[in-house]
């Protein structure tokens, strides 16, 4: 049973037994009005709404400035109090999935990449932000936002599921020095990242041309650099039906195992951080990473390392990837205008969380330029380099997001298709058709 079909099941049955228990029409309010009163004695009604917030950034340093930018909007805004809580990432869509089927959803809340169409996919959950983005339209604020990221939870009837507040950009980064030793120049072209990588892997036999590992970020950007993509424009997956999209895991794979051997092969076991720490040791020419890179290496690393310009394929593509995460609204909230009010609000501090810790670049042009102000010159040059318009998102050749991108999300198939490519078994012509299979499945069972 697919990830997502099986939390469906978590909504349905969690409705059908609350109904059953006589609970579903007394259970707590997510936004019920209140009242305080004035100095003179009066009572004011006052508008609650609840906000659920996800751990974006460092305990402590994240969290403190999104509690402080809460109370600065309930000052500003005497009508209406948000309570603020901050949610792990542990079990995250079923936590949702739970609240939305007890009938005790946030009024607003953040979330993962795709969540907005999974909980609308799976339960009718998301109250469309339609009149907010036709105001922004209207009065200019739509054209702060980079090229396509406003459109990104546009779902396929038209309707915007959420608003975007953050967006996670991938970047290939190079060290200058191992590049040096080998002899071989800053590629511009994938052909010229593969003879980089074979020739940097010669320079010793503990010496790798890629360090990767724990995600599968290379495979969904590899088929969008060459032109093509995960799914395809019938909303169907496209890993052995389009030759371009198959070419590029076999692109990837001819470095891997089965290959010149040039990728580590640690890549089927190791995690990201571990991936990097390879790089930071100058065990590695290249590492694939966020704008935020330049936190995660020593000082003496930063001041070999380059961002690879966008390479193109043998078409002339310049294509990267981008994720955003967005702000969304619940349809059981009673207070739709004072919700909308407060993720206007919210987008307008993005720029704000990021440099509270928050790994994001964000959407919007105006805030970005506040960010890299203070940020430091690599991920100024990663943002504008690998940004929007080169860069584009996972179902880039769909009609639109779809809930089926929040299975991909929490669903191991794309990562074990990486490995596959790392390990070079099986071949690549029966990890992807594997892979296929499984995608087919989260299709169909959207339907």
């Amino acid at each position: 049973m697919s990830h997502h079909k099986a939390l469906k099941g978590v909504v349905v049955a969690l409705s059908a037994m609350l109904v059953a228990s006589g609970f579903a029409g007394c259970a707590s309010t997510p936004s019920g009005g209140g009242s305080s009163t004035t100095s003179g004695g009066a009572a004011t009604d006052v508008v609650n709404l609840e906000f659920w917030d996800m751990a974006w950034g460092p305990s402590g340093v994240y969290d403190t400035k999104a509690k402080e930018l809460v109370d600065a909007f309930n000052q500003a805004n005497p009508g209406i109090h948000v309570n603020y809580t901050l949610n792990t990432w542990d079990n995250w869509y079923q936590t949702f999935a739970q609240a939305v089927a007890s009938g005790t959803a946030p009024d607003v809340s953040t979330g993962g990449g795709f969540q907005p169409f999974g909980l609308q996919q799976d339960a009718d959950a998301i109250l469309p932000l339609n009149d907010l983005v036709q105001k922004w339209q209207s009065d200019g604020t739509a054209a702060d936002f980079k090229p396509g990221t406003l459109d990104y939870y546009k779902d396929a009837s038209g309707n915007y599921l959420a608003i975007p507040w953050g967006m996670d950009i991938r970047v290939w980064y190079a060290r200058q020095d191992l590049l040096d030793q080998a002899g071989v120049q800053l590629p511009t072209t994938y052909d010229q990242l593969k003879t980089d990588c074979d020739a940097v892997h010669k320079l010793g036999a503990d010496t790798y041309g890629i360090a990767d590992g724990g995600t599968p970020h290379w495979t969904f950007m590899q088929g969008i650099a060459f032109g093509a993509g995960m799914l395809g424009p019938d909303g169907n997956p496209q890993l052995t039906t389009n030759p371009t999209e198959l070419s590029a895991l076999q692109y990837i794979a001819s470095m891997g195992q089965g290959g010149s051997g040039c990728i580590n092969p640690s890549a089927t076991t190791i995690s990201q951080d571990d991936a990097i720490a390879m790089f930071d040791q100058g065990k590695a020419a290249f590492v694939m990473d966020s704008p935020s890179f330049a936190t995660h290496v020593s000082a003496d690393t930063l001041k070999v390392t380059k961002v690879v310009p966008v390479m193109s394929d043998n078409s002339g593509n310049k294509n990267g990837l981008y994720f955003i995460n967005g702000i969304m609204a619940y349809k059981q909230t009673k207070h739709p205008a004072e919700a909308e009010k407060f993720i206007e609000y919210w987008s307008s501090v993005g720029d704000q969380l990021i440099l509270a810790g928050a790994s994001a670049v964000s959407p919007r042009t105006s805030l970005d330029t506040k960010v890299q102000a203070s940020a430091d010159p690599l991920y100024k040059e990663a943002a504008a380099t690998w940004g929007p318009p080169t860069a584009k998102p996972l179902y880039t050749q769909a009609p639109a997001g779809s809930g089926v991108m929040n299975t991909v999300d929490g669903d191991p198939t794309m990562t074990d298709l990486e490995r596959a490519l790392f390990a070079g078994t099986p071949s690549v012509a029966d990890a992807a058709a594997a892979a296929q299979a499984k995608l087919q499945g989260f299709v169909d069972a959207s339907k």
